[in-house]
Order: structure tokens, then sequence, then C-alpha cells
């Protein structure tokens, strides 16, 4: 017979590996290969068909290809900010004495435990001279449950004498995508070139669910438990709108470039069919041995509902992000920098300033090999790498990033993405 610690072992490595395993990642671009591979330090190097998910303005930048299309290109990932694969391996089934108790739950923040997942994919943009039209489709969550009830299954109610669950926050949505982008040549010169560039996008929701509201707890009497909570989750299932970036890119001598980007500064999504809000109650009367004991009590001593309203169009806007990127060209190698700054915490940013670094390194030219770090913002710290085959116009890719660590074993979330396309 299993004692109450391993029962609760195994409980909870199986809520580790369910965060690790749920879901899929975040950010902008997150199907370009090439990008994930050098750690999101993209914002200088992205041309034709790539440049809208970065920066319009490159489109105007004359290095560019006369005509590109991507065949498809996806990417998935998932962050948590608490556990890693080893953790769980480490914490699944076994005994937990009150050392191991307090180590499990030191990996969990005071703010409680978060995920973060999104998956993207994209097929048949292309670009032509300095237009691109692009269109994909994304969906987003973000997730935070509070400690107290992870402190509550180890301890009990013995020394978790409140349990609260206002920390349970939540927001998800799947958008789909379709972009219209232009970058000018403003001026060139002997060495060098400036240009700027718009993208609108047109965006069609596809579903919507936000933790509007969560307040609550239990308490431990002196002779038994009382409580009460409530929650309102609202949701849509489709709506309509707009977002706009603007850009602008600098070709210096000697192969430098500088790039610069506002991201949605213009934004706003109407969400209008089907919006509901979903109330969830539940009352507890204080608890004690003699109320359970009473059959004529026992049943009313806990009471719970959930009711579902029709609710009024509402609207949602997506994070402005400004984007700065610096890169130089060498033969054989392309450095790449990025800085980024989002100005709402929203699922897959946050108000942390993010660096990244990337390099891409060709020891022949239809075999690029990249690298990559970052770190800040919502993501944390990542460690990427990737490569490429090169045929002619025909570009395959591949690119991975690992969260938290760059051994596969440590990281707390992974990302992935894959590409095709032919460049002319």
């Amino acid at each position: 017979m299993y004692k109450r610690e391993q029962i609760f072992g195994v409980i909870g490595g199986s809520v580790l590996i369910l965060f690790l395993l749920a879901g899929i990642a975040w950010g902008s671009g997150d199907s370009n290969p090439r990008a994930v591979g050098m750690g999101g330090a993209y914002t200088a190097m992205a041309r034709d068909l790539e440049a809208p998910y970065w920066n319009p303005a490159n489109l105007g930048l004359s290095d560019g290809k006369a005509f590109t299309i991507n065949l498809f290109n996806v990417g998935a990932g998932i962050k948590n900010n608490s556990f890693s694969l080893s953790d769980y391996n480490k914490y699944n089934g076994q005994f937990l004495d009150d050392a191991g108790k307090e180590e499990f739950l030191g990996h969990i923040p005071a703010d409680g435990l978060s995920l973060d997942l999104k998956a993207e994919v994209s097929a048949l943009n292309f670009s032509a001279g300095n237009f691109a039209l692009t269109s994909r489709g994304y969906a987003v969550s973000s997730l935070n449950l509070d400690r107290d009830p992870f402190e509550l299954l180890f301890y009990g109610n013995a020394i978790m004498d409140n349990i609260s669950f206002s920390d349970t926050r939540g927001e998800s949505y799947g958008i789909a995508d379709m972009g219209l982008s232009y970058g000018h040549p403003l001026m060139v010169w002997k060495g060098g070139e400036f240009a700027v560039g718009a993208s609108l996008h047109y965006l069609r929701g596809l579903g919507y669910e936000k933790v509007t509201n969560a307040e609550g707890g239990v308490a431990t009497t002196d002779s038994g438990f009382v409580g009460s909570g409530n929650m309102a989750i609202r949701t849509a299932l489709g709506g309509s709108g707009y977002s706009a970036d603007l850009g602008l890119a600098v070709r210096f001598e000697e192969n430098w470039y500088f790039s610069a980007a506002w991201q949605n500064f213009y934004s706003k999504l109407n969400w209008s069919n089907e919006t509901e809000e979903i109330q969830f109650t539940f009352n507890m009367e204080p608890i004690t041995i003699q109320g359970l004991s009473d059959s004529t009590v026992s049943d009313s001593l806990v009471t719970s509902s959930d009711t579902t309203i029709a609710i009024p169009s509402f609207s949602s806007d997506l994070p402005a992000v400004i984007k700065l990127g610096l890169v130089k060209n060498f033969r054989k190698l392309t450095c790449s920098l990025d800085w980024e700054q989002a100005t709402k915490d929203r699922p897959g940013f946050g108000l942390n300033p993010r660096v990244s670094a990337g390099l891409e390194y060709r020891p022949a030219g239809f075999f690029p090999l990249r690298v990559g770090m970052g770190t800040g913002g919502k993501q944390g710290s990542i460690y990427s790498f990737g490569f490429g085959l090169h045929l002619g116009a025909y570009h395959f890719d591949i690119g991975m990033a690992n969260t938290g660590s760059p051994l596969p074993s440590h990281t707390k979330g992974a990302k992935f993405a894959i590409g095709m396309g032919l460049y002319f």
C-alpha cells in the first residue's frame, strides 16, 4: 500500500509532465526557423517574405530577392516558470520527506506556476520587389495557477490555514492574420541606403478566453473549514479587426545594418460572435466533524453554481512592441543583435526588455549553421541552434530553442520551427 507522500509524488509528477507537454510558444514570427535558430535576433536580418513579421522597412533594401514564396512554415513551443524534465524524473513516484517537499515547492515562485504556449503556421506567403503579401494563423495562451493549492497538497490544512485562489489568471486567443507590406527606399548613397516601411493586417479572431476575475479561498478554523470564491471567464468564438506596423532600416558601409520597428502601433480586434461570460461560485459553510456526521446537514455544507450569460461584444488589442536590430555581415559569418520592449504584459510578452544575439556561419553556401541566445522579456533565457539546406532557389530550414538551459533535460520549455520556400 502506497504511503501518502508517494501518492503525492505521483500526483505532483503528473502535474509537471502535463505542464511540460500539454501545449504548444510565444512571440512574433515563431514559425520562422532561421529566426528561432538565431535566438530571435532577426529584426535587421529579415528580408523578402520574412520582413513583414519583423520590420517591413527591410523590403525597401536593395539586397532582397526579386521574388520569394514560402511553401510552409510551422512553429510551436511551450514554457513554464518552475519545472524541467529532469525535475519530473527526479520527483515522479518518489517518497518525499519534509526536505523533499520544500525542495519541490521551492521551484514554484510566490505568485504561482505559470505556463505560456503558442503555435503558428503560415503557407504561400510571397514577396515581389518591395511588396509582400502574407498570411498566418496562430494561437497563444498564458496561464497562472496559485501556489497555495500545491502547498495544501503536501502539507494539508495543519500548515496551510489559509488557501487563496486570487493569483489564478489566464488569457488565450487564436487569430488568422492577413497582411500587406511595403518598403520604400528614401535615400541611397555610396555604400549605404535608408528605407522606411509599413504593414497593414486584417485580423480574423477565431476564439478568445480570459479569466477576468478570480477571488476567494478556504480558511481553517479551530473546529473545521470555511470558505467561498468566485471566478468569471469571458469567451468569444469570432471577431475581426486590424493592426499596423511601422519600420525603418539603414545599411551602412562595410555591410552594417540597423533596423527599428514598431509592431502593432495600432491594433484593435472586436469580438462579436457568441460572446459570453461564465461565472463560477462556491460557498463552504463551516465544516466540522459534527456537521459531516449529521446526514441532514452534510449535503448542504458546500454549494456551487456555474452560470453562462450572453454579454455584448467586446474588444481586445495586441501588445505594441518596439524592436531594434543591428547586423554585421562578413564573408561567411553574420552576427546579429536585437533589443525588444513590449508595452503590455500579455500572453507571450512581458514588460521587461529582451536582448538576444545570434550567429549564422556558412562553411558552405548551401549549408548555413546557426546558434543564438537571449534573455529577458517573458521568455527568460533561451539557447538556440538550427541549420538550413539551400540548393539554389530551394531553401529548407530547421530551428530549435530551449528555455532556461542549453541542456534538454534541464530546460523549462522548448520551441521548434521548420520551413520550406523558394527564393529567386
